[in-house]
């Protein structure tokens, strides 16, 4: 039997209606738009996206970024140097014209080498002058040759690289510690949210069922308005706690680098364990992390490298004291293709050697040069002895505190069950009438505390493992990818 027009008209737009959303799905996906489904977001996918947008990390990228141009620039200094000129210009007697080029070279030990030609031509008709030469030169520091300051430029530049790249690793480090710390706070507060609905839901059932009881007699008004206010408690905390999570969210989007308005989701289902347990780490006594720590972590290696710096920069202050001595070794011929003023060209021509040195007789700008970087090298040891202290205390304090956190859960999680065999106790004797309502409200408030308290201990120990294993320099955040 043939279907009704009306039918078939019906399965002609239900087709194009298909057609026309497959379409705009691959436009969609064609132009980057993001999935009308937002998976959820675990937390080696949140540290990879902080590491690779993070706006936390840009200072320390800035400054990687310009330390290589300034090494760039450092080693420039030692390239070979062409220098081109042109003169050309109006005199009462004629017009003057020259054409130049110098060439020039730095050398590592401070050796400076030298090269010219030139072209000259002066005035027009009989009276022109023309003249053209070449020249070389040499000029070799003799004290400051034996000592660093030739070369503090280039170590200063490679030292400021080093040091950068050190920022930014501390930096990568550091997001991840935030990122963990604000995904953890989002699944904190998730639970949160999820137990403080469970307890409003529980608190608008004691009320139904006080007013029930109270309707024949098994209760009093009393239990009514106290079970009214325990569920406005319930409600009011429950808000809070949603607004909470919303501030959490938009702190972990700014952390991995999303718009405020951007999609972000989190399944508060996700296993944390791993890798952020430091419980292999933890066993082995605090001494012993406190070596492994001197040896590893980024800001010591920084600080040790620092009283290099100020030693160095120290011996470039005494040597700075000395005379500058420098050894001129040069050679110029003119008067090429013009026999004109060989008289005079003859006096410029040939080899010069000789001596040059400025002196003056009050060093004491240098002197106070010298003593501020003894005082510098004496900083810079102290600091060393600091920061090797600062990280002793931060990693016995890390130490304690992921101990510490096992024992929490374990507490947190007799109290929790503690409280739930009260509540149960608590609405067994309502139930029967042997007690009011206050019990059971009591307990529930008690239940509350119990399971947030479990809840923060379980999230305070991953957080506290991160600590520990970022105390002693073992966090690599490309691990956590």
């Amino acid at each position: 039997m043939p279907e009704p027009a009306a039918a078939q008209g019906n399965d002609v737009s239900s087709c194009f209606a298909s057609v026309a959303v497959v379409a705009l799905l691959a436009v969609a996906r064609a132009n980057g738009a993001p999935p009308t489904e937002e998976r959820p977001l675990s937390l080696r996918a949140a540290i990879a996206e902080a590491l690779d947008r993070s706006p936390d990390l840009r200072p320390a990228g800035d400054r990687l970024a310009v330390a290589q141009i300034q090494e760039r620039l450092a080693a420039s200094r030692f390239g070979l140097k062409v220098t081109p000129s042109f003169q050309n210009s109006a005199e009462p007697f004629g017009s003057q014209r020259s054409v130049g080029v110098g060439i020039s070279k730095r050398l590592p030990f401070g050796t400076q080498l030298s090269a010219t030609v030139d072209s000259m031509q002066y005035g027009t008709g009989p009276l022109q002058i023309r003249d053209g030469g070449v020249g070389f030169a040499i000029t070799q520091p003799l004290l400051q040759t034996f000592g660093p300051a030739l070369k503090a430029e280039t170590v200063d530049a490679r030292r400021g690289m080093v040091s950068s790249e050190r920022a930014v690793g501390a930096a990568r480090q550091q997001i991840v510690l935030s990122v963990a710390d604000a995904y953890f706070a989002v699944i904190r507060d998730q639970r949160f949210v999820d137990a403080g609905e469970r307890t409003l839901e529980r608190a608008t059932k004691l009320h139904a069922a006080s007013e029930a009881r109270t309707k024949i007699g098994l209760a009093t008004q009393l239990d009514v308005l106290r079970a009214d206010l325990f569920a406005s408690q319930a409600e009011a905390d429950l808000d809070a706690r949603r607004e909470t999570l919303a501030n959490a969210l938009d702190r972990l989007k700014l952390l991995v680098g999303r718009a405020p308005d951007a999609p972000l989701d989190v399944d508060p289902a996700t296993p944390l364990d791993d890798p952020f347990s430091a419980d292999s780490i933890a066993t082995q006594p605090a001494d012993t992390l406190v070596t492994l720590a001197l040896a590893s972590r980024i800001e010591i290696r920084e600080t040790r490298d620092r009283v290099a710096d100020a030693r160095r920069h120290a011996e470039i202050a005494r040597w700075n004291l000395l005379p500058p001595m420098d050894l001129h070794v040069g050679y110029a011929r003119r008067g090429l293709g013009s026999p004109a003023g060989e008289a005079f060209n003859q006096l410029l021509d040939g080899w010069r050697v000789g001596v040059s040195t400025t002196y003056a007789m009050d060093r004491s700008p240098e002197r106070a040069v010298a003593e501020s970087a003894q005082v510098s090298v004496r900083a810079a040891e102290q600091a060393v002895v600091d920061v090797e202290r600062q990280v002793a205390a931060e990693i016995h304090a890390a130490h304690r505190g992921y101990q510490r956190s096992a024992q929490a859960i374990a507490i947190q999680s007799k109290a929790l069950g503690l409280a739930e065999k009260q509540r149960r106790l608590a609405e067994l004797r309502y139930e029967h009438g042997v007690a009011d309502n206050f019990g059971v409200v009591d307990a529930e408030s008690n239940l509350a505390q119990a399971r947030a308290a479990l809840i923060a201990a379980e999230i305070g120990r991953l957080l506290a493992g991160l600590t520990l294993k970022r105390a002693i320099g073992a966090l690599d955040p490309e691990r956590l990818r």
